[in-house]
């Protein structure tokens, strides 16, 4: 057989791999996306590695092999010792996105009953609220509703609330004030702290901001709460269905899983969720003292209590002027901080694979900027 041609046109894949790749600025590129948090150059280097091996790379795994679920034993492992989880919650993973569980959550956990409580407090609480009211009624707090007493709804099944919203720059600092059990999206701050699970039924979480990449949705539930889902619910999206089969009653996203293992065990070997938490905590206070020592240049979107550590919102006094700020941040390789499209402004992301370079020279770029008033 003759030898094929190893000289093949970069394509289209490859161009975009150079631009991505290409350093920018005086500090290089960084980048600040709420859509996807990056990875630290050793978890990059290990996943490239498993891209690499000859004949089984970590692209063809299949998920019957014993490293498969090897690796799904050890995020298993990781994620219980690293939050901390009970024995009596179990742990899924779904190839789906966060989005899908506004859908899954009352379809698996109204157990026959017709009502949910919801909090509204930004954007994707909002996306919750429509998708749920397919499926039952929905009672509606607001965030400071929700954190004094509150009577549940008579026949109400649990409270949902999103812990961070990304769009909106708020995040709850207290937990909701509901006797019900508690349904958390914590999809942009699962990791950075370790929840109360007394007062938890279930919390979910797209893996592609602080865990790994896209592809993969993680849900810890409490066993009891495991009952027959909504006769309509496919059985690969049934959570007590998934539970029994290990989480593989369909093909697993073995890439994302194999990504997140490397993940946690990188934030294991940084001292864990308290290493986490403090150092959110440190850069969140760095760009807010720039934020706040501009007042009337930068424009938080929220009160302090509610501000979100994870991803700080903020406006300037025009939307041309917000344009000009996120260009010239661009310019200096501070990539991605437009606010999300139906909100608008700026967006910090500071999700737990960010360098503290990154933090460094983003708070530098805003102070500077600000110092010369927009002016280039």
């Amino acid at each position: 057989m003759a030898a094929r041609c190893s000289a093949r046109p970069p394509g289209l894949a490859m161009h975009v791999a150079a631009r991505i790749g290409s350093p920018v600025g005086p500090a290089g590129r960084f980048g600040f996306s709420a859509s996807a948090g990056p990875q630290p150059a050793e978890v990059v280097e290990r996943i490239t590695d498993a891209c690499r091996v000859p004949h089984r790379s970590i692209l063809a795994l299949p998920f019957t092999s014993p490293e498969y679920r090897a690796i799904q034993a050890g995020v298993d492992r990781l994620l219980r010792q690293l939050l901390a989880v009970p024995d009596d919650f179990d742990i899924l993973f779904m190839g789906c996105g966060a989005s899908a569980h506004f859908a899954l959550v009352p379809l698996n956990l109204l157990g026959g009953r017709e009502r949910a409580l919801h909090v509204l407090s930004g954007h994707w609480s909002r996306r919750a609220i429509v998708e749920a009211r397919r499926y039952c009624n929905v009672s509606v707090l607001s965030a400071a509703e929700a954190i004094v007493a509150a009577p549940a709804p008579d026949g109400a099944a649990y409270c949902h609330y999103t812990s961070n919203e990304t769009a909106d720059g708020l995040q709850f600092h207290r937990l909701p004030a509901t006797p019900l059990p508690l349904v958390a999206d914590m999809t942009s701050d699962l990791l950075t702290a370790t929840p109360d699970w007394k007062r938890f039924g279930l919390v979910y979480a797209g893996a592609q901001k602080t865990l790994g990449v896209a592809g993969l949705s993680i849900v810890i539930v409490r066993r009891d709460l495991l009952g027959p889902p909504h006769p309509l619910t496919p059985r690969v999206m049934a959570y007590a269905a998934l539970s029994a089969a290990a989480s593989r009653l369909c093909t697993p996203p073995v890439f994302a899983m194999f990504a997140a293992l490397c993940m946690l065990e990188w934030m294991a070997g940084e001292g864990g969720v308290g290493s986490m938490q403090a150092r959110l905590a440190r850069r969140a206070a760095a760009v807010y003292a720039v934020i706040d020592r501009h007042p009337g240049f930068y424009r938080p979107r929220v009160d302090v209590a509610w501000r979100s550590r994870v991803t700080p919102c903020f406006d300037l006094p025009d939307a041309a002027r917000t344009a000009r700020f996120i260009a010239a941040a661009q310019a200096a390789g501070l990539y991605d901080l437009a606010g999300h499209p139906d909100v608008g402004g700026v967006r910090v992301s500071l999700y737990n694979g960010l360098s503290d370079d990154a933090v460094d020279a983003l708070a530098a770029f805003m102070h500077d900027y600000a110092q010369r008033g927009g002016l280039a």
